[in-house]
């Protein structure tokens, strides 16, 4: 049980990034369809449990330790090569995004110029990636607890002590319906947690362990994502229009309330930059022999300009686009699961 619950936490650090801390993924996937966004959760919340179960359980029985090897087995090595640029792709666009938010989040919080949040949080990254993995893993103990805890009493408080309405629900223009804004935020999430809980698989032993990984971490981001989306409801036509939504509802309850959040979303930001940037650097090592931290540096150099796509229009607009591809491979994982147990049953 102890590393269903450590695979659990790392589960919600790689899906809880920035876009769901500072509520513009909350917003754009689910608020926006009204009240439906909730089921739209849940289905999401199902898709996320039972994705990451057969992850886990796919490399444990295959002793597969990583995503390379996890791609290669469950289609081939062309389509598996094909795969692997497509998802580097994706870990770049995730650590732009990142950079974006911390741009956006202390340019709304204190008026600081967006590329003055750009610069520090691409710092503390590099910061971070100079102790390599056991500097991850040593960030991911400490926040996944702080992101969890943090973001069910910020969505909870703020939505018990808001009466008023302003508004709730409009139709959104990328994805047409709240099934499909579930599927698709689910897919383009998979793709960095399938990569991720590939290599953490390594650390579970039993069948348990992995149904606990799996499922703990999808009930836990269901819960964090409904408390968190409460307020977003009653606020909705304060927040349309911004960067960070859950920044302006909590700066009408003080500063020390702000200064919570804020450590919050620092803590999403950084710990899905850091993961992200570490994932790439680690496979782009597989293609070239220029010293680790040389590589880490040309990525962050390439993503600060790139944050300046801003960061509602990453998340609105270029995360989709890769929600294809992470459901074609939560549909390749599932049947690849479905069929190794019915061989076990056998």
């Amino acid at each position: 049980m102890s590393n269903g619950l450590k695979l659990a936490a790392l589960y919600i650090t790689i899906i809880m990034g920035a876009g769901f801390a500072s509520g513009q993924e909350l917003l754009q996937y689910f608020v926006s369809f009204g009240t439906s966004g909730i089921w739209g959760l849940i289905a999401a919340g199902i898709i996320f449990g039972l994705t990451g179960w057969a992850v886990l359980d796919i490399c444990r029985q295959h002793k597969l330790g990583d995503y390379r090897a996890l791609i290669g087995h469950l289609c081939g090595k062309r389509i598996g090569m094909f795969l692997e640029w497509l998802v580097a792709a994706f870990l770049f666009v995730l650590f732009v995004a990142m950079l974006s938010a911390s741009g956006a989040m202390l340019q709304q919080a204190t008026g600081l110029p967006f590329t003055i949040g750009v610069l520090v949080a691409a710092g503390l990254t590099m910061a971070a990636l100079w102790f390599g993995l056991d500097g991850i893993v040593w960030i991911n103990a400490v926040f996944a607890p702080i992101m969890l805890v943090g973001g069910i009493f910020i969505g909870l408080y703020t939505f018990f002590n808001q009466a008023v309405t302003t508004g709730v629900g409009f139709e959104n223009v990328v994805v047409p319906g709240w099934i499909v804004a579930a599927v698709v935020y689910a897919s383009y999430n998979m793709i960095t947690g399938v990569s991720v809980l590939a290599s953490g698989s390594r650390i579970a032993e039993t069948p348990g362990e992995c149904m606990a990984g799996g499922l703990l971490g999808g009930l836990a981001l269901t819960l964090l994502g409904i408390c968190m989306a409460l307020p977003l409801y009653l606020h909705f036509a304060d927040i349309i229009a911004v960067e960070i939504p859950f920044l302006v509802i909590v700066v009408g309850y003080g500063w020390i309330f702000t200064a919570l959040y804020v450590m919050l979303m620092l803590c999403a930001i950084l710990t899905t930059a850091i993961i992200n940037a570490f994932a790439l650097s680690e496979w782009t090592a597989g293609y070239s022999k220029m010293p680790k931290r040389l590589q880490c540096g040309l990525i962050v150099a390439f993503a600060v300009p790139a944050a300046y796509i801003g960061f509602s229009n990453i998340v609105g607009y270029v995360y989709p686009l890769f929600g294809f591809l992470g459901l074609f491979q939560i549909i390749l994982i599932l049947l690849s699961w479905i069929k190794s147990r019915q061989m076990i049953r056998q």
